[in-house]
Formats: structure tokens, sequence, C-alpha cells
């Protein structure tokens, strides 16, 4: 029992912690640097069953205003609907356009990776810079992002965001990605990044090759993005936060509650292998999940518990909301955000059983639905 309670202890040590490195990472000023070099630039997209968003984001793509040498690189992930055809259409009109096939892909790889493997492999420039069909792209995102490697910058994070929820759901999904974004920039900004999203990132070719691509971690449903990262950055990769507006990605919005929570397992089906790539972040992961846990059983019990822990448990509640108040404010003010309080409060009291049930989702589920495929954990 008095193990127990160590352990417990610690773990909201650890999550109070990070929540602290959140704060202190975003009231960092960091001089912000533009290399203003038009490098050559690969745009690789993998896309599985997209044709009703690939004609906006192809459209998108066109209205680049980049004037650097480029390419757009369109991977079919064996689609069965007509997304090869209005990918070979566009090709046919613009030669910045090329049209690649996932069969090409390195035959150990499977879904999204082995997709993204045969484009890396089809690209002709250094550095590769990726989003997802569902996404739509400022006119400056590509001149955003690649202005921000310099010689010392391996890897660029990019935000993705939630524009205009339409409904309660997408509403709380906003601000769940805001305060992720949020968390991998202080992190990111201490040297210590966490995480990104395949939505909106770039880094060189170097890296791909130099980390045997993903072939280490084939056997892991997502890992495109996050851990593949996190081999990178183990390997001494200098990774930068991109905050500047134009860059930001927008994300599709989830409408309804089963798409959303099945949109957050996937993210979080590779958080059980992070052990080997990022400890720190993994133990991260455990504490969160565990606090949570602790303040959803916590009304249940009140009435069981000492006058002491019952003060002990209401102080961490209020502790909990003022620091993740603070980074959300914060946050926002440096992503140039607008502040909505009653939303945020909103988020905070549902983030709870959230983080609980799709935690113990993951862990339960023996294989997660995407694009009408179903993926054995």
């Amino acid at each position: 029992m008095i193990f127990f309670v160590y352990v417990l202890v610690m773990l909201i040590s650890i999550y109070v912690g990070s929540l602290l490195s959140y704060i202190l990472g975003n009231l960092i000023t960091t001089k912000k640097e533009s290399s203003h070099h038009m490098h050559p630039v690969s745009v690789i997209i993998a896309v599985k069953n997209g044709e009703n968003s690939l004609p906006v984001l192809l459209n998108d793509l066109k209205k680049q205003k980049y004037q650097g040498q480029i390419e757009y690189i369109i991977v079919d992930d064996e689609s069965t609907d007509k997304s090869a055809d209005i990918i070979k259409k566009m090709c046919k009109s613009n030669p910045t356009f090329k049209y690649v096939s996932s069969l090409n892909g390195n035959p150990k790889l499977k879904f999204k990776k082995k997709a993204l493997d045969a484009g890396i492999n089809y690209s002709k420039n250094e550095i590769l810079l990726f989003t997802d069909v569902d996404c739509r792209l400022n006119q400056n995102w590509v001149e955003s992002m690649v202005n921000c490697f310099r010689n010392d910058i391996d890897y660029v994070i990019g935000v993705s965001k939630i524009k205009n929820p339409t409904n309660f759901i997408s509403n709380f999904q906003k601000i769940d990605l805001f305060m992720m974004m949020v968390a991998g920039r202080a992190k990111t900004i201490l040297k210590q990044p966490i995480a990104c999203t395949g939505q909106n990132q770039a880094y060189k070719k170097y890296l791909y090759y130099e980390n045997d691509g993903f072939v280490s971690i084939s056997n892991s449903i997502q890992g495109d993005d996050s851990l593949f990262m996190n081999i990178c950055f183990k390997n001494n990769a200098n990774i930068y936060f991109n905050d500047n507006h134009e860059s930001f990605v927008e994300s599709r919005k989830e409408n309804k509650l089963s798409s959303f929570i099945q949109q957050r397992i996937r993210w979080a089906a590779d958080a059980k292998v992070m052990w080997s790539y990022n400890k720190k972040f993994f133990i991260t992961l455990i504490s969160t999940f565990v606090v949570n846990s602790l303040l959803l059983v916590t009304p249940f019990v009140i009435p069981f518990l000492s006058e002491q822990n019952q003060k002990m448990m209401l102080l961490l509640f209020l502790t909990k909301f003022l620091l993740e108040l603070i980074i959300y404010i914060i946050g926002s003010i440096k992503l140039k955000s607008k502040i909505e309080l009653i939303k945020f409060i909103i988020w905070f009291f549902l983030n709870i059983p959230y983080v609980f049930i799709a935690g113990t989702a993951n862990l339960m589920n023996k294989s997660i639905v995407w694009k009408g495929q179903t993926i054995d954990k």
C-alpha cells in the first residue's frame, strides 16, 4: 500500500511538472529567423479514398505562392474510389504534380508509411514537406515552412488547427488539438520535442535514409510523425517549431463523437511503444492518464476519504485547472489565437473523462478503423 502511494505521488508530481514545463517553454521568447532562400522542396501527400477532399487540397496546392523549385507528389494508397483518376487528371494539366502509387513503396511497410516511402523515394529534392488530404492550406504554407530551414535545422514541426467548429464535438476538438500544439511548442523550445503531426511537418531527406526510413517502426499503426521525429531527435536532429500563422494547416473537423474518438485512438495507438523512443514522454503520458483517472473517480469515493485526502484531491483539481488555464492563455497569445474561456472550461471538465475513455479504449481495442479498413494493433 505504501509503495502504491509513493508511485501515485510520483506520477502526480511528474504530471504537474509537465504542466509547468509547458508554461515555461511557451514563456521563452525564441529568435525568429528565416533562411529567405528558396530551397527546392518536394511536397508529399498520401491519399487513401480521398475523392471528396482531394480536389480542394489540389486547388490549395495550385495556389501556393512559393517561387522556388517545387514538386507535388500525390501518392495513391490503393484507393478504391476515384482518387487515382483525380490525381492523374491534375498531373496531365500541371507538370509540377506527380502521380505515384503506394505499390512502389517498401514491401516491409504497410498503409500510410508504405505510401510515404514511395513518395519519398520518388522525390527529387532534399527538403520534404507533408500534409494530409483532408487538410486546408494557406497560400503561403510552403514558403513559411521551407523558410524555417537554415543550415542547422533538420526537422520542422508545423501547427494544425480546427477552424470554424460547427458543433459541440468540433468545439471540443478545437481546444483539445490546440492544447496539444501548445504543449508540443513548449517542449520543442526547451529542446525536448515530444510529438508532431503528419498534417504539417517537414524534414530533410537525409534523415529518412540515415534512420532507415520507417522500417524500425513498420509494426506501428501510425509512426510517420511523432515516432519518426523521436527517432530523428535521438540521433541528434535539430528540431524547430514553426509558429508563423501563415504556416498553420486547417485540420478536418470531426462532428461525430464516434469519429472523433476513433481519430484520437489512432493518434494514441503508438503511445505504448513510445517507451523505446522517448521514455520521459512515455512516463508523462502514463501520469496524464493516471491523474485524470484519479480525478474522475474522486467524486464517487469522496465520502470514503479522510478530510485530509479530500483536501488533497481538491488541491490537485484546482492546480490542474489553474496550470492548464495558464497554458491555454499563454499559448493563445503566442499563437495569436482567440481566447475563448467558456469553451476552455467546458473542455477542461470533459477532458478528464475523455482521457480515461480514450486511454482505456486504446488499451482494450485490438484493432482500429481507418479509411474503411480494419487494422490490427
